[in-house]
């Protein structure tokens, strides 16, 4: 779940003298290990897309997650199937967070605080935030031509990491199961794409279509589902409406402000 305004401003910490492992000039890779409704477990799927420009439109002009939605929401219905979180492109760990709960117990406590941001520090006191409890996390690193990007992955199942911040990673490789760690209700994988643009990374919708004002696209290839058979939230005659739904199942509450 993310702050629109927050992300948006997200400063970008420069970190010179690192080289970043470039990214195939296709794009990035399918992040999860399962496909939703073929081999990932249980029956209960959605996929939750962007709306970067808070317009309360898909890529497809159609429903987002929620008005607002900074991410891919990848929706699983089982943490003990091991679903893995996939490194999308090759790339370097800037970012990990570990240690918070699979699934919150309660709101009291700490990792549970759907106001809690989680930081991004540079190591010298004036780190970034995502603007959001994203629980457990990878924030990667790529350059996909010339253009730097990070990815993350959000909500992510307490001492599953298998990576460290510094580490190369490639295109595939294993960075963490998908749990529901952080402002999350059930399990799923979150999925954000954030552009350079001079001093601030600003997120992008990786889905091509007419609604997407962000990116012309940036998967490396189709997606292995048909989003047809994936309805996100039903039924619903307006727009908005249908957003709240979808956000009711999949954080613990409504947003308090237009843009969460």
């Amino acid at each position: 779940m993310v702050s629109f305004k927050t992300i948006f401003l997200l400063l970008l910490v420069m970190l010179g003298g690192i080289s970043v492992a470039a990214a195939e000039d296709t794009g990035f890779s399918w992040p999860i290990s399962c496909v939703p409704g073929v081999d990932c477990a249980g029956t209960h799927f959605r996929i939750g897309y962007p709306d970067v420009g808070g317009t309360g439109l898909s890529y497809a002009c159609s429903k987002p997650g929620y008005l607002g939605h900074q991410g891919t929401d990848i929706v699983v219905s089982s943490v003990e199937q091991g679903i893995h979180a996939l490194a999308a492109a090759d790339g370097v760990v800037r970012w990990t967070a570990d240690g918070r709960f699979d699934h919150c117990p309660n709101d009291t406590e700490h990792d549970c605080d759907e106001q809690e941001k989680s930081d991004l520090s540079n190591g010298r006191g004036t780190g970034a935030t995502l603007g959001f409890n994203a629980g457990n996390f990878v924030v990667v690193e790529h350059t996909l031509g010339s253009i730097r990007y990070l990815t993350l992955y959000a909500h992510l199942r307490k001492g599953s990491l298998t990576v460290a911040q510094g580490q190369k990673v490639v295109r595939g490789q294993h960075l963490g199961d998908v749990a529901s760690s952080g402002n999350s209700q059930i399990p799923h994988l979150h999925f954000g794409v954030y552009k350079a643009e001079g001093t601030m990374y600003r997120p992008v919708d990786p889905w091509k279509g007419a609604c997407n004002t962000s990116s012309d696209g940036l998967w490396a290839s189709t997606t292995p589902y048909r989003t047809d058979e994936l309805l996100m939230a039903h039924p619903a005659s307006d727009r908005n409406d249908d957003s709240r739904v979808y956000l009711q199942t999949i954080q613990r509450s409504l947003p308090k402000k237009l843009y969460y």
